[in-house]
């Protein structure tokens, strides 16, 4: 067998091998003099030589991690019988693509928390691929104190038993330097809860130490492109420390979860027209994620019988939207503790998973979300380095506020009071930092 550089490949040390049974030819062999080089990776064995306009796609579809059925089966250069199947849509996709996107990169997660009973009811909707697409392989590190290792090895298997396809491996640990080695999500669930009898100062004092470490170990060994996502209480300030705990991590990474709200404030409205909640858009929570939250619905449109028409305009009872819409909404998770003894874990779980999926593939278009970031250059009025939650849309795993909302003399109000929250907290949090 002889083999010799090919010519017309520039500077790839790109071979053809002749002989043993045919040719066979880099992927490169027959790409354009003018095209763009694709992204590298790593190979699997040469392709057999055919049609490039058909290898090329294949090669971007996995790339990209593309989960439509668009590429290779249109265009010019419809691909050879022998490397494609139908697809049922009437196109054609090359054979194995699933499989190949399956062996890519898996996505590696981090939950806190784990053996707590939030992680419970969300640890199968991430495994099974409901947050992350229904071909992304995981990996999921579960951490927790100590003394619950033995819980959490229950839960790791019940996960295993869950026989899930994208699931490659489940890490349980105690250790923050195996729990956020090389993170691309990291979702902060535990913290230390209020007991009877505690003061918040005393609440926050214990929270700093457990997120100042934790945002420590989040720079010290997660990728510099991971995102932060806080859910356990205080979830605005806790997500606050752990970012001052990582400045080598962008700012803009970390967030806190005050989707729970958002959907608490759609299904409120969705119940008083008799609509779904997905009939329901464009609801704001402002602010801190506690009692102070602003429930703003004065942007929120509803679709009545087919035509989308203001909340206000639709529900024609501003007393109601201004009064026990709002204390229903702050008080929710008071109102389910009374109810079931325990806080919420399943609406909880799901709020999780609407917060992550959005980061990872944005938000649908005309339609923007509630969620605690960093106030830096916001338009609102609310000071700067505060977590504050705000309306945003997000497109490339990057957020932006919505800008232009008219705030009218009632949300200005509601908005600077849990400001002002947030700013004691923040002031009380950093404090005990200096000293933790």
């Amino acid at each position: 067998m002889a083999s010799r550089c090919s010519r017309g490949v520039r500077d790839r040390g790109d071979l053809e091998v002749v002989g043993g049974g045919g040719t066979r030819r880099s992927r490169a062999w027959r790409r354009p003099q003018g095209s763009p080089q694709p992204p590298q990776r790593p190979r699997r064995g040469d392709l057999p030589a055919g049609d490039v306009g058909s290898v090329a796609a294949w090669r971007r579809l996995c790339q990209r991690g593309v989960r439509g059925r668009a590429g290779c089966g249109s265009g010019a250069n419809p691909p050879p019988p022998r490397w494609c199947l139908p697809m049922g849509d009437g196109t054609a996709g090359p054979r194995g693509w699933r499989r190949c996107l399956r062996e890519g990169e898996p996505v590696r997660v981090l939950v806190t928390g784990a053996a707590g009973q939030i992680a419970y009811s969300l640890l199968y909707s991430i495994a099974k691929g409901d947050v992350f697409g229904k071909d992304q392989p995981l990996i999921l590190v579960l951490l927790d104190i100590t003394p619950m290792m033995t819980v959490l090895e229950g839960v790791v298997m019940e996960l295993q038993d869950c026989a899930l396809p994208l699931l490659r491996e489940v890490i349980p640990t105690d250790k923050e330097e195996v729990a956020f080695k090389d993170l691309d999500i990291a979702i902060l669930v535990g913290s230390m809860p209020r007991r009877e009898g505690m003061e918040r100062k005393d609440l926050l004092k214990a929270n700093v130490k457990i997120f100042k470490s934790q945002g420590a170990a989040l720079d010290k060994y997660a990728k510099k492109s991971v995102k932060v996502v806080v859910v356990g209480n205080p979830a605005n300030t806790n997500c606050l420390i752990a970012s001052k705990s990582a400045p080598s991590i962008p700012k803009e990474n970390f967030s806190c979860l005050t989707r729970l709200d958002h959907n608490r404030a759609k299904s409120q409205i969705a119940l008083k027209l008799g609509v779904t909640a997905n009939d329901v858009k464009n609801v704001i929570i402002w602010g801190n994620h506690s009692s102070t939250q602003y429930p703003d619905v004065n942007h929120a449109k509803v679709n009545v019988k087919g035509k989308e028409v203001g909340v206000y305009e639709a529900i024609k009872d501003d007393s109601w939207l201004k009064g026990d819409f709002i204390l229903t909404v702050q008080q929710r998770g008071a109102a389910v503790i009374k109810a079931r003894k325990l806080s919420s874990a399943m609406s909880a779980a799901k709020a999780i998973c609407d917060h992550v999926r959005d980061i990872w593939f944005g938000t649908p278009a005309g339609e923007f979300v509630s969620m605690g970031v960093i106030s830096d250059g916001n338009s609102y009025g609310v000071p700067e380095d505060l977590l504050y939650s705000f309306p945003v849309v997000i497109k490339d795993k990057t957020w932006k506020f919505v800008e232009g909302l008219p705030i009218n003399d009632f949300s200005r109000e509601k908005m600077d009071l849990t400001a002002k929250e947030l700013a004691e907290e923040k002031e009380t949090a950093v404090e005990f930092l200096s000293s933790a």
